[in-house]
């Protein structure tokens, strides 16, 4: 409002302080009197000097419950610089809008407002960021919503792929975190679409689809951390998990008949695999079942040739002995063996008369021989 209000018809010639130009201002002894008979009826009128003792002890009572008055309260100022950290929580101590110290959790204090005050930061709790999609609760029945600006990148081999995943952070340092990032949730989306950007540009897209998912979560993790703790941020990355990886939605289908050749050449390899363990270590065991059969034929030939060896020897030593013995011995055993095998009966001439009538002839045909 101007000082000099001539437009206002209702408040003309009017200053800031109330008062019209033409006024003495108002008589401060007059005013601090009335405010001092307002506040004796408040407390009694034994204070401020209100009471029966008169003005002279009005100003002694003045004069000894002041200190007490200006103790109660800078009691209460001091406490009120008393505050509690949770098991959680970081509090970071500004003086004048200057960090000054950190505490941790427990009963602190700090030189009370407007000294110094006091920020808290749940450095435990892990918080996350989606990139490639955001998802919603309550009426949205937890649905998603694609993002494409974020989930669509360029492979290795210039190929889109369509990528959403998230990102788990804590606050390391919470003075870090408090003042040298403005928007830490949308940092942490920053730096995590940047770094995958460049672990998907040096990755073949079989390779996203398939088995090197694990690998990309890692390198991400690890790009994400190194650009955060270049800004000196004060943030921990905990876990990069991918959400979805798929082709683009208009060429999803062909994408999925890929996958799905894929998947029978594998299982292809996986059969014939199956059939060379299977194949090969049977063939082992036979290769090694016909060397021991080989080295136990020859171990017996060995034996039984060293046994007639022996047996030769020992004959041509008894034959040495008694030549006429031996020699029969030898023929009867010879003929033992080669008539054994013989299936004729031999009849003396002499004999045949009385023993042919009580043999079975008719069955023995050509095998009765008379001599």
């Amino acid at each position: 409002m101007p000082w000099n209000n001539q437009n206002d018809p209702n408040e003309p010639n009017k200053n800031p302080w109330g008062q019209r130009p033409n006024q003495s201002p108002p008589d401060i002894d007059a005013v601090i009197k009335r405010l001092q008979e307002k506040l004796s009826g408040i407390f009694g009128g034994g204070i401020f000097g209100g009471g029966s003792g008169g003005e002279g002890g009005g100003n002694r009572l003045n004069k000894a419950f002041l200190p007490v008055i200006l103790g109660l309260a800078a009691l209460l100022w001091f406490g009120s610089g008393i505050y509690v950290v949770a098991a959680d929580e970081q509090a970071v101590v500004l003086r004048f809008g200057s960090h000054v110290d950190t505490k941790g959790p427990g009963l602190n204090w700090h030189l009370p407002y407007p000294i110094e005050t006091v920020e808290t930061l749940p450095v435990t709790r892990v918080q996350r960021v989606e990139v490639g999609y955001r998802s919603f609760t309550g009426r949205e029945r937890g649905d998603t919503r694609r993002v494409l600006p974020e989930a669509l990148m360029l492979t290795r081999d210039e190929n889109i792929v369509d990528i959403s995943f998230t990102v788990q952070y804590t606050i390391r340092d919470a003075a870090a975190y408090l003042f040298n990032i403005d928007n830490p949730p949308k940092t942490v989306r920053d730096a995590a679409e940047s770094a995958i950007r460049e672990v998907i540009g040096r990755t073949l897209i079989d390779d996203v689809l398939t088995t090197d998912k694990a690998r990309v979560e890692v390198e991400t993790q690890d790009l994400i951390q190194s650009i955060l703790d270049g800004y000196n941020t004060g943030i921990s990355v905990r876990t990069v998990k991918l959400q979805d990886v798929q082709p683009p939605e208009r060429v999803i289908k062909e994408f999925k008949d890929v996958a799905s050749a894929r998947e029978d050449r594998e299982r292809a390899k996986n059969e014939a695999q199956a059939y060379a363990n299977d194949i090969i270590p049977n063939a082992r065991g036979e290769a090694k079942k016909m060397v021991l059969d080989a080295e136990a034929y020859a171990a017996e030939i060995i034996d039984q040739s060293k046994g007639e060896a022996a047996r030769f020897l020992s004959m041509y030593n008894a034959f040495k002995q008694a030549p006429a013995v031996t020699r029969k011995r030898l023929y009867l055993e010879t003929m033992e063996d080669v008539m054994g095998k013989a299936d004729k009966v031999i009849i003396d001439s002499k004999v045949a008369g009385q023993v042919l009538p009580y043999l079975p002839l008719d069955r023995m045909g050509s095998k009765v021989e008379v001599k």
